[in-house]
């Protein structure tokens, strides 16, 4: 059997616990505590400070392990950790927040520096109201390498999640 690595990252609040409960076959390991930042608190209660993990069977021959990091920077220390052996890398931002768009450059080079791998962006919250407008996320996104799929998801749906992991793994084939 083989076991193959995905990090899921992004920007605080854009929906990494939620889209490994999703999609986990096991109870995800969450490490969320409680807020201690004022102006976070008004957003959250409890957020991720080491990583969650999640475990998906696609057949008896492969599993992929998934490992969503903390969205703060004060946590960017679990990167390089996370990424030995990771064979793809998936984005989430928030579609109604413009710094979580912005950050995307950010995590993609930041993972980039580490290692190379095959790249996914999800933009989570699309369904909502307050969301950003296609123009303004493409002109936000203009320095993302046009090779990068970008998907627009709701990260409380399974297949919406299935979906984003199923074109990470085409990167792979597509990469080699």
């Amino acid at each position: 059997m083989s076991i193959f690595k995905i990090i899921v990252t992004g920007s605080f609040n854009a929906g990494k616990t939620e889209f490994i409960k999703q999609i986990s076959e096991i109870e995800p390991i969450t490490t969320d505590k409680p807020i201690t930042e004022k102006e976070l608190k008004e957003v959250k209660t409890l957020t991720t400070v080491a990583m969650d993990f999640g475990r998906l069977t696609i057949d008896e021959d492969l599993v992929l392990h998934l490992y969503a990091t903390p969205g703060q920077e004060r946590f960017n220390f679990i990167y390089p950790i996370l990424v030995k052996n990771a064979l793809a890398l998936i984005i989430l931002a928030d579609a109604t927040d413009k710094n979580s768009i912005n950050e995307i450059d950010s995590y993609y080079k930041a993972f980039y520096g580490l290692k190379r791998l095959p790249t996914v962006i999800a933009l989570t919250k699309t369904d909502l109201p307050t969301r950003l407008t296609d123009n303004e996320i493409n002109s936000i996104l203009h320095d993302i390498p046009s090779n990068i799929p970008i998907l627009k998801i709701n990260a409380r749906k399974k297949e919406d999640v299935k979906k984003t992991v199923l074109f990470a793994l085409e990167q792979l084939t597509e990469a080699s």
